[in-house]
C-alpha cells in the first residue's frame, strides 16, 4: 500500500510539473506573439507618421502657392491628415493594451516559476 501511495504522489507530481511547464511555456509564446505584433504595430506608426509628414508638406506647398483651387486641393488633404490621427491613435491605444498584456503575462510567468 506505501508502494502505491508513493508511486501515486510522485505521478501527481510530475503531472502538475508538467502542467505547470505548459502554462509556463504557453505564457512565453503569448510574449513573443505580442512582441511580434508591437513590432509590427510600432512600425506602422513609422510609416504613418511618415506619410503624414508628406501630407503636411504638400499641404504647405498649397498654402505658400495662392492657387483658384486652393480650398478644393486643401480638403481632401486636412481629411487624410485626420483619417492618418486617428490612425495613429487607434495604434497607440493598442499599444498599450498590449504593454499592460505583456506585464500581465510577465507576472503569470513569475508566479508560474515560484511553484515548485
Amino acid at each position: 500500500m506505501q508502494k502505491i501511495k508513493h508511486y501515486l504522489n510522485n505521478t501527481v507530481k510530475a503531472c502538475v510539473q508538467n502542467f505547470m511547464y505548459f502554462r509556463t511555456a504557453s505564457a512565453y509564446k503569448r510574449l513573443a506573439d505580442i512582441n511580434g505584433l508591437k513590432n509590427i504595430k510600432q512600425n506602422e506608426i513609422k510609416l504613418l507618421t511618415s506619410e503624414k509628414e508628406q501630407l503636411q508638406i504638400t499641404l504647405e506647398t498649397y498654402e505658400i502657392k495662392p492657387t483658384e483651387h486652393l480650398k478644393n486641393n486643401r480638403q481632401p488633404l486636412i481629411n487624410k491628415l485626420n483619417t492618418i490621427d486617428n490612425d495613429i491613435d487607434e495604434i497607440e491605444s493598442l499599444l498599450l493594451n498590449l504593454e499592460e498584456e505583456k506585464r500581465n503575462i510577465q507576472y503569470e510567468i513569475l508566479l508560474l516559476s515560484n511553484v515548485k
